[in-house]
């Protein structure tokens, strides 16, 4: 199972994801209650997306809510399902964008987080173990390999990341420092791609036809590996990058069950204009686990903000690490010019 832990570093800068208000779900014709049946599926995806979490559709709070999904809609229009081989039998897609004003309402009234847009980016490198012989995959060759990898990310909004395997790629990395976990040489070569995250695997072909994936996930500062078994290294894939998803939205989107912060004080030194004063509210305003922002005091060069919300504090640093505005500031409690007033943490402009 994969743990959760500490670490991740200042060195988050984070992702823009698009499309987490829109999902596809097939529609078996054009009378309304076919397409509120394929709105209702494609709500129920969005709130993964958006959420972060996987189960979300099993809560209570939201059971009634998907049955109104109808109401959240902003545009809806056919598209024509892709061929699935062996199949003469032509579907059709319904892709489904909601509203996103009232859809974060909705969730804040439900006390259910909103992961920000602003996410983590993930880099896989994978190597395959058939029959004694040992290979990094490539991407674009083994594009039965990428479509899962592409499915889960765009199902989970997860920033992904897949090497090109140039010449630079196979000079810098071989599939032996992905099955010796040789962590310098695997950070080097991901280097290039400016990943948040580093998910290494190595996939194994065993009997009756079963896969066995070994799997090691990098942060900034810290590693974790896993282990999982599948039909088909497909599967083994797709379910390590839902592990990583469950993983990352947990940390920076808890459900409010889960959540502990009432009132957070937060320093933020070095904002010297305007323009570092509107900054550091568009981050605040990023952060799902916050539900007010109130400025308590200014100071010459810092602004202190009281923050309400139920995120847990650790949550909140994670949230304001992501994107490199600011820094923590672990000598600011000590500066002369440090405010007499009581605060929790303490942060300056990068």
């Amino acid at each position: 199972m994969l743990m959760l832990f500490a670490g991740y570093g200042s060195s988050v800068q984070g992702t823009e994801v698009g499309g987490l208000y829109e999902a596809t779900a097939p529609v078996a014709g054009s009378e309304a209650a076919a397409r509120n049946g394929a709105i209702r599926e494609a709500f129920g995806k969005v709130l993964v997306k958006i959420t972060g979490n996987s189960r979300i559709a099993t809560r209570k709070a939201v059971a009634e809510d998907l049955g109104n999904a109808a109401r959240y809609v902003e545009q809806y229009r056919y598209e024509p399902a892709p061929a699935v081989a062996g199949s003469d039998q032509a579907g059709q897609l319904l892709q489904v964008s909601f509203d996103k004003s009232e859809l974060d309402r909705l969730l804040q009234r439900r006390g259910l987080p909103v992961w920000s847009a602003n996410r983590p980016s993930v880099l896989v490198w994978v190597g395959e173990e058939r029959q004694g012989k040992r290979r990094l995959l490539n991407p674009d060759i083994d594009a039965d390999l990428r479509l899962p990898l592409d499915q889960v990310a765009a199902e989970r909004g997860l920033p992904l990341l897949l090497p090109i395997m140039d010449l630079e790629d196979q000079g810098q990395l071989q599939v032996a420092d992905i099955w010796g976990d040789f962590e310098t040489n695997i950070r080097a070569a991901s280097r290039r791609y400016a990943p948040d995250l580093i998910l290494t695997g190595r996939l194994v072909g065993g009997n009756a036809g079963m896969w066995r994936g070994e799997w090691r996930l990098y942060f900034a500062d810290s590693q974790h590996n896993w282990n999982n078994e599948a039909a088909s290294r497909n599967d083994l894939v797709a379910d390590a990058l839902r592990r990583t998803a469950d993983s990352l939205a947990d940390r920076f989107a808890p459900l409010r069950d889960e959540r502990s912060l009432s009132t957070v004080r937060l320093r933020v030194a070095g904002i010297t204009s305007l323009a570092d004063y509107a900054a550091i509210l568009e981050l605040l305003s990023t952060q799902s686990t916050l539900d007010r922002v109130v400025v308590a005091l200014v100071e010459p060069d810092a602004v202190i903000y009281d923050l309400h919300g139920q995120g847990g504090v650790s949550a909140l640093q994670r949230g304001l690490d992501i994107g490199g505005l600011i820094e923590t500031d672990p000598e600011g409690a000590f500066q002369p010019a440090a405010s007499s007033v009581p605060v929790d943490l303490y942060y300056r402009m990068r």
